[in-house]
């Protein structure tokens, strides 16, 4: 028996709609990757009439202990974290620059001397520490996304806490030192 009326053309309205957005969640395509489109839709290269470009980074001083701030990290860490207050530049290009010392529990020292660019949320090494208290440069490494870890997330913990405001390189390297003598404002599962 089949209805008719009001009930039946209602039942048969729900029936459609509930078919039309099932359908309208289904994936249809490859994934996307979200990130992916919020560092591209932050860099300065979208900017119509303006391409941004990489100033020059020039190799600071050799970290010395006096000047190591030790970062507090939001998550667990096998190594401890310092950077270089003397190495800290904010450049031209928006890029912070610093020299970081990963130590780790038995006192063995990497340092690596790096820039990180805001409002792209990526990362490059220019250089290394080596045994000789000099640096080697980093060959063919070019600018990488910032990934968030569970361990030893010292680069988004720099990203997010200490060096970029809402996407924004701080002003200069004494706001940058303060960020980091001031610690993370609303530390995490402490």
């Amino acid at each position: 028996m089949q209805r008719t009326g009001p009930d039946s053309v209602a039942g048969t309205v729900v029936g459609l709609l509930v078919i039309a957005l099932a359908a309208g969640c289904t994936p249809t395509g490859p994934a996307v990757d979200r990130e992916a489109e919020k560092r591209a839709s932050f860099t300065r290269e979208e900017v119509p009439g303006e391409r941004w470009v990489e100033g020059d980074a020039v190799l600071p001083l050799y970290p010395l202990e006096k000047n190591l701030i030790k970062v507090q990290l939001s998550g667990p860490a096998t190594f401890t974290f310092l950077v270089d207050k003397d190495s800290i530049s904010v450049g031209d290009d928006a890029v912070v620059r610093y020299t970081v010392v990963a130590r780790s529990q038995t006192g063995t020292n990497n340092v690596i001397f790096e820039g990180l660019r805001c409002e792209a949320a990526l990362i490059k090494p220019y250089a290394f520490g080596t045994v000789d208290q000099t640096w080697s440069p980093a060959s063919g490494e070019d600018w990488r996304p910032i990934r968030k870890k569970q361990n030893n997330d010292y680069r988004y913990d720099l990203y997010r806490y200490y060096f970029c405001q809402y996407g924004y390189p701080q002003p200069d390297s004494r706001r940058a030192i303060d960020a980091l003598n001031n610690g993370i404002p609303h530390p995490v599962g402490r």
